[in-house]
C-alpha cells in the first residue's frame, strides 16, 4: 500500500534501514491458519469481517450510560463514597464478576452475582462494529441473583477487598462465543442493570493485530466496597489498600474502564474489518502463544501496570520485529505483581513492600530502584504527570499516520489527563509525531507524542495521552465535548496507525525520521514533576 511520506531528500540515508530482515527469530510466524479451531471458530483470513456482517443489536447499553470507573468517575470526596455506597453495596445493586477476566475454547467460565432476590436476565454481547449496532447479541439466560451480603477486607495495610459468592451461572466458551471482547448484562425485574466484561481469546489464530485489554490496571483503579489501590473508605490516598482483588465487581457501570479506553478502538479496528485477536494483560504476563502468531501488539487508553512478565514479552516482542503501540498515555508505569491466582499487588512504597529489596518482584515505579528500568527504554516516552489539558500540534503533517487529517496541524483537547513526554527521559532516538507545551505543577512541561523503529523494523508509538482512545467517540471523562473536527480527525489517524500495522513491521515501509537523539543520562529520571500520585 502506497503511504505518502513526503520526505524525499532523506530516502537515501534510510536505505539502510529499509533492507533490514523480516525474521522474527524469537517470534517466528505461524503459518496461516486454512482450517477452523477446535471450538468450530472461523479462523480464516477474514473472519473479523465476516465476524461483523452479522446483525447487531444496538440495544446493547440501552438504560446502562457510561459510568466512569475510580478516580474517574468521583469529582469529589462525598460523590465518590456515595458512589460506592449505592453501586456497589446498595440494597438495590446487582452486579457480578467472572472466574477469569480471560477465558478460551473449552472453557466455562463462572458468573458470581449479588442481586435483589429476583430473576436475574444474562444477556451475552460480543463488542464490535456491526454496521453500527456496536455489540452482538451471543446467548441470553436466566438466573437467580440472591443479595450476598459477604464482602471481605483483609486487615491493613493490604486492605484486599474480596467477596466469596458462589457462581449463579457459567459461560461455556464454544462455536457460538467467538473470539472477542464481551460484555455479559445483567438486567432484574425491578429494572436494575450493570455489565461484566469478559475477554475471549484464541491462542492457536494467526492475527494481524493483538489488542491487549488492560484488565490490571481497570482493578488497580476500581473502588468497588470501599478500597482501590489510590484511595480508601474516606477517599484519602492514606487508607488505600496495597492487594486488589478480582473476586469483585468492577465499579461505576461495572465494565470497568473497557467502554470509554478501549472500546471506541476496538469498535473502530472491526469496522475496519481488521483481523484481531483479543487477550488481557494476565495471558501477556504469561506470554502466551499469541504473540508469536501476530504482527503487531495494540494497548488502548490506559495500560499503566505491568507485570515483570508483561514487560519481558513486550521486549521480546519489539526484539523481533512486533510492533508495539499504545494509543494511550501513562503505559508501564507502575510495575505490579500477580499472587494467589486473582490478585494484583502494588506496594508503591517499596520500603513496605514484602520484596522491597528484590529486583525481580519487587512492586513500584519501572524507573526507581531496585528495578531501575523506566518504560520509556521500550516506549520512547515516559509518564510526567496528571491533570494535564491541552492541544495536540502535529510536528510533521505530512507524513504518516497524520496526512489524513482533515484539519491539520492541530488536535484540540486530546492532551489529558495522564500524559508522556520523550525530552525528560533515557530513551532511543524517536521522531515527535505531536507535542504540546502546557503548564504543569507550576512549570512548563512539553508533552510528545512518538515514533521509533528498531533494526529489526519493529515499529513503537506512545501517543502519550489518555485522551486520544476516548476522543473517537467522545467519551472522555475530563472533556466531554471534544470539537467534531477533533473526533474526526482522532478518529482517522487511528484508522492511519490501524491499517499501517496490518502490514507487518512499521519500519520495513515507515521508518522513523528522529527529531531526538537517544537519550543516556539517568540524571533525566529525577526531574522533580516526573511522579505519580499516589
Amino acid at each position: 500500500m502506497f503511504r505518502p511520506f513526503r520526505e524525499f531528500a532523506l530516502v537515501p540515508v534510510l536505505i539502510a534501514t529499509l533492507v533490514a530482515s523480516s525474521a522474527h527469530p524469537a517470534f517466528a510466524l505461524a503459518k496461516p491458519k486454512t482450517s477452523e479451531t477446535s471450538c468450530g471458530w472461523d479462523s480464516n483470513a477474514g473472519w473479523v469481517k465476516r465476524e461483523n456482517a452479522k446483525k447487531g443489536n444496538p440495544q446493547w447499553a440501552q438504560g446502562i450510560p457510561i459510568e466512569f470507573s475510580g478516580e474517574y468517575g468521583a469529582k469529589k470526596r462525598y460523590l465518590g463514597v456515595t458512589k460506592w455506597l449505592t453501586h456497589s453495596i446498595g440494597t438495590m445493586a446487582i452486579s457480578g464478576w467472572f472466574d477469569s477476566p480471560g477465558a478460551t475454547c473449552g472453557d466455562n467460565v463462572g458468573l458470581h452475582i449479588s442481586g435483589n432476590n429476583l430473576p436475574v436476565t444474562v444477556s451475552v454481547y460480543r463488542m464490535g462494529y456491526y454496521a453500527g449496532a456496536g455489540a452482538r447479541l451471543i446467548s441470553t439466560a436466566t438466573t437467580g441473583a440472591v443479595k450476598q451480603d459477604t464482602l471481605k477486607i483483609s486487615p491493613p495495610l493490604e486492605s484486599t477487598v474480596s467477596t466469596t459468592w458462589p457462581a449463579a451461572w457459567y459461560f461455556k466458551i464454544n462455536q457460538q462465543s467467538p473470539p472477542g471482547q464481551y460484555l455479559v448484562r445483567l438486567d432484574d425485574s425491578s429494572g436494575h442493570s450493570s455489565f461484566v466484561p469478559l475477554t475471549v481469546f484464541n491462542p492457536e489464530i494467526k492475527s494481524s493485530i493483538t489488542f491487549v485489554s488492560s484488565v490490571l490496571t481497570w482493578q488497580a483503579y476500581n473502588h468497588w466496597g470501599g478500597y482501590s489501590l489510590y484511595k480508601g473508605p474516606t477517599y484519602r490516598r492514606s487508607t488505600r489498600s496495597r492487594v486488589a482483588s478480582f473476586n469483585r465487581p468492577y465499579d461505576g457501570d461495572g465494565a470497568g474502564e473497557f467502554r470509554y479506553l478501549e472500546y471506541p478502538l476496538v469498535k473502530l479496528a472491526e469496522k475496519l474489518g481488521i483481523d484481531m485477536n483479543y487477550i488481557t494483560d494476565i495471558e501477556l504476563d504469561k506470554n502466551i502463544a499469541s504473540l508469536h502468531k501476530t504482527d503487531s501488539i495494540l494497548f488502548g487508553g490506559h495500560s499503566e501496570y505491568w507485570t515483570n512478565g508483561m514487560r519481558n514479552s513486550l521486549q521480546s516482542a519489539v526484539d523481533s520485529g512486533i510492533n508495539l503501540v499504545s494509543l494511550g498515555g501513562n503505559a508501564g508505569y507502575n510495575r505490579a505483581r500477580l499472587q494467589n491466582n486473582n490478585q494484583v499487588a502494588m506496594w508503591r512504597s517499596h520500603s513496605r513492600d514484602p520484596y522491597k529489596k528484590d529486583p525481580i518482584m519487587a512492586t513500584t515505579a519501572w524507573r526507581d530502584p531496585p528495578i531501575r528500568k523506566p518504560e520509556s527504554l521500550l516506549l520512547g516516552a515516559q509518564y510526567v504527570g496528571l491533570g494535564a489539558n491541552g492541544d495536540y500540534t502535529i510536528r510533521h503533517p505530512a507524513r504518516w499516520p497524520f496526512f489524513v487529517m482533515k484539519h491539520p496541524e492541530i488536535l484540540q483537547s486530546v492532551v489529558g489527563r495522564e500524559v508522556d513526554s520523550a525530552l525528560y527521559a533515557v530513551g532511543p532516538a524517536v521522531e515527535i509525531l505531536a507535542s504540546s507545551a502546557i503548564q504543569m505543577y507550576g512549570k512548563a512541561v512539553t508533552i510528545t507524542a512518538t515514533y521509533y523503529t528498531n533494526a529489526k523494523g519493529a515499529g513503537v508509538i506512545d501517543i502519550a495521552t489518555n485522551g486520544w482512545t476516548c476522543a473517537i467517540d467522545n467519551v472522555c471523562p475530563w472533556h466531554p465535548n471534544l470539537s467534531a473536527a477533533t473526533q474526526e480527525d482522532v478518529g482517522l489517524v487511528t484508522e492511519e496507525i490501524l491499517k499501517g500495522l496490518t502490514e507487518g513491521p512499521l519500519g520495513k515501509w515507515r521508518p522513523a525520521i528522529p527529531d531526538l537523539s537517544a537519550r543516556t543520562k539517568i540524571s533525566a529520571l529525577h526531574s522533580p514533576f516526573l511522579r505519580k500520585r499516589g
